[in-house]
């Protein structure tokens, strides 16, 4: 069964009027303010009410009646960060398509005049379903079909995750502190992640991250990946260079939902522990083997980039695809933001990389089809991709330093040498 994402986004802070598909692999470049960080935020909000959503129909198609789980919009705005941007005609519809045997049914969550709707069923009919003016609009359902029901795992990597080391060598002190909260459930997975990986090679950074365990405490330590290296060395992580706290957390929570996580130990702890404290698990009668489910895990990343040398970002890109998208036990889409020219300079090579390796066991790189980059730019976004020669558009991106060299031979041709 093939499933597809496309979100609408009117009026809401920087996104004056964006519509997209979102792929497997998403990709979002801009200035700063452009609203890309907006953007993923929104994408990784109706994510995850689809998900709650998904929950609460699968449990009162098992006989439980009412839910123990309650929508509470203003909060997730304001937890989001979004609050400030909903303007009287903010509009974000959120769509999620299943297509089998040329049969395509459309579920669709939208929020409007300051409200959130129940799921809507729509008609896939028509040329596109996007348009400037046109949102889907359908008849609200009280169940999903059977065979449609869904449980993904949204993580969000916000680009506050250099302050991880610290947080985890002090934050326990800091008694009453909150530094937001997409930073907490990123520390969260983070927390849980090296429990399963105790150690991380990064050699494209030149080191090893390492946890160890005690009764009372955990330490995380950086050292150097050549052991047989003569400057040998071991530092706290808190000490090791800022490109490296930006790194690890983002190898360490990818590779922890790509190959450890588990959606059966998952659904037990927020949903059979919720109905307990509920004493409903009693009349909980399951219509389906959570193993039948679709189940997807969702990572966004706020800009991958931080501090890292032009090199290291691209080892980083390849390094990240391949945890992701080989050898998982996890299906995993990614979809991160960035300012960097070369990442997406970059994905033409991953590109090219799979077109050659296809079908081998030696396959890696980037599938096409399953690529979206888009830029935004004065509320607006546009495709880069150029489907008919798979590739990514980049010339727009070498403009600056284009700039510089016309400047400098303007400089050039104006000087005048001084005896």
């Amino acid at each position: 069964m093939n499933i597809e994402e496309s979100i609408v986004v009117k009026d809401l802070g920087p996104l004056k009027n964006v519509s997209i598909d979102i792929k497997p692999f998403t990709v979002f470049i801009g200035a700063s303010g452009s609203g890309k960080s907006t953007l993923i935020k929104v994408i990784a909000l109706f994510r995850w009410l689809y998900k709650m959503y998904n929950i609460r129909f699968y449990l009162k198609s098992s006989n439980i009646t009412k839910s123990p789980f309650r929508f509470r919009m203003e909060k997730y705005l304001q937890d989001t960060g979004l609050k400030e941007f909903i303007t009287e005609d903010t509009v974000i519809s959120y769509t999620v398509a299943f297509e089998s045997n040329n049969n395509k049914r459309l579920y669709t969550i939208r929020y409007e005049n300051n409200e959130l709707s129940k799921p809507m069923l729509i008609s896939p009919s028509g040329p596109s379903l996007f348009g400037d003016e046109y949102y889907p609009r359908g008849s609200e359902i009280e169940m999903f079909d059977k065979e449609h029901l869904c449980f993904n795992k949204i993580s969000f990597i916000p680009e506050s995750r250099t302050i991880i080391p610290l947080w985890a060598d002090r934050g326990a002190t800091l008694s009453g502190a909150y530094l937001g909260f997409y930073f907490h459930e990123m520390f969260g997975d983070f927390d849980i992640a090296n429990k399963y990986i105790k150690e991380l090679n990064l050699a494209y950074l030149h080191v090893q991250w390492e946890m160890e365990e005690s009764e009372l405490e955990k330490k995380y330590w950086i050292s150097n990946y050549n052991k047989q290296d003569q400057s040998n060395y071991k530092i706290e992580f808190k000490n090791s260079a800022s490109g490296i706290q930006n790194t690890v957390p983002i190898i360490l929570i990818s590779e922890y939902f790509a190959k450890h996580f588990s959606f059966e130990d998952s659904f037990n702890r927020s949903v059979l522990t919720e109905l307990l404290d509920n004493d409903s698990l009693i009349n909980f009668k399951p219509i389906s083997n959570l193993g039948n489910l679709h189940k997807k895990v969702f990572i966004h990343i706020e800009e991958p980039e931080l501090s890292l040398y032009p090199t290291a970002q691209l080892a980083l890109m390849e390094d990240l695809t391949h945890r992701c998208f080989r050898n998982n036990k996890n299906k995993v889409e990614l979809i991160f933001s960035t300012h960097s020219p070369y990442i997406i300079n970059h994905l033409n090579l991953l590109i090219k990389q799979h077109d050659t390796t296809k079908g081998q066991a030696t396959e890696e790189g980037i599938e096409f089809e399953k690529l979206a980059v888009y830029n935004l730019e004065d509320g607006a976004i546009n495709s880069l991709l150029i489907k008919d020669k798979r590739l990514v558009h980049t010339n727009d991106l070498s403009d600056p330093i284009n700039d510089i060299y016309d400047r400098y031979e303007q400089l050039s041709n104006n000087h005048i040498d001084v005896p």
